[in-house]
């Protein structure tokens, strides 16, 4: 009597194929993106200066988190939080 009315609950995307097949040759060609910041340590590269920086902490000395609880030290807040988490 009644017809159902048929709803979509997710629209679904097509996988473009082309952008597989030349993202997978750009990775099996050894193409990587431009690393415009070099660590002034040890030479490694990175493609944002964000992330450079981070890394150039990982050289000094300095330790700034201590864990309140263990005593444990860090010298990333990002190990300091992961450290906390169990």
């Amino acid at each position: 009597m009644y017809k159902e009315r048929q709803t979509k609950m997710f629209a679904v995307m097509p996988w473009d194929t082309e952008d597989r097949t030349s993202a997978y040759r750009r990775r099996v060609a050894g193409v990587t993106p431009r690393a415009d910041y070099v660590c002034k340590y040890c030479q490694r590269r990175f493609t944002k200066s964000y992330n450079l920086m981070i890394h150039e902490r990982s050289h000094r000395e300095e330790v700034n988190y201590s864990c309140d609880v263990c005593g444990k030290t860090f010298k990333r807040q990002e190990n300091l939080r992961q450290h906390r988490h169990y």
